[in-house]
């Protein structure tokens, strides 16, 4: 049912200096996880143990739920993430652009999208609501990337949150597609940005790509067990 090409895939950028993320020797704690989902036979980077590193060392397989950045990692995280609202919008938008693209029936999720005429729901203020919303996700995620033990439940819990949408046709399927998007939004402001070398821009995208998966798992996680009626991380009352 999902049909979608593998593009690359991007990020967002603010300008720093290059010094402190060009650590010679760096080495990767990046998981490359198995996934069991494939879109048209087409490959991810989760599903690939063939990606190599600029310091030359193979990528760690691990738990991806339980995925904890490095130092050199995180640096690239941090260095290439803007919370600016322009930045935010701009990759938000890319997001569902490509989602809409690749599986037009994601759409049905959206009822106003049908209130306008052809594509003019991508300037409408519902659009850049959601937008946002999904963005702003990825920044806390990104905010606490020392503070890793606080996302798998922030995760999880807006899988849950998902599970009102059940009812308009949304399925844990659809996480792959929300995977994609990132991916490839991400990939594509990491491309144009200037202030890192070839080197960091190909660790860079690892780095995001395995966020991106992270990110999606944890939310399929809590979807799925919403569904059942279970959830691992009850509200303290």
């Amino acid at each position: 049912m999902l049909k979608t090409s593998r593009p690359r895939f991007m990020v967002h950028q603010r300008s720093h200096s290059t010094s402190s993320v060009s650590e010679k020797g760096a080495s990767f704690s990046t998981p490359q996880a198995n996934r069991k989902n494939k879109v048209n036979g087409s490959r991810r980077m989760s599903d690939s143990n063939n990606v190599a590193y600029s310091n030359g060392k193979a990528p760690f397989e691990g738990n991806i739920e339980k995925w904890e950045p490095n130092v050199y990692e995180k640096e690239l995280l941090r260095r290439t993430w803007s919370d600016e609202f322009d930045n935010l919008y701009e990759l938000g938008s890319a997001i569902y652009c490509y989602i809409f693209d690749h599986n037009p029936n994601c759409k049905q999720l959206f009822p106003f999208i049908s209130k306008y005429q052809g594509d003019e729901w991508k300037e409408s203020k519902e659009f850049r609501s959601q937008a946002l919303k999904f963005v702003q996700t990825l920044a806390q995620v990104v905010k606490n990337i020392y503070h890793m033990e606080r996302t798998e439940s922030f995760l999880y819990t807006v899988g849950q949150k998902h599970v009102k949408f059940a009812d308009r046709g949304f399925k844990h399927e659809y996480w792959d597609i929300f995977q994609d998007a990132m991916e490839f939004a991400l990939e594509h402001r990491l491309s144009i940005m200037t202030d890192l070398d070839d080197n960091q821009k190909k660790d860079a995208v690892t780095v995001w790509r395995t966020l991106a998966l992270y990110t999606t798992v944890h939310m399929r996680n809590g979807f799925i067990d919403g569904l059942k009626g279970v959830n691992r991380f009850p509200p303290l009352v």
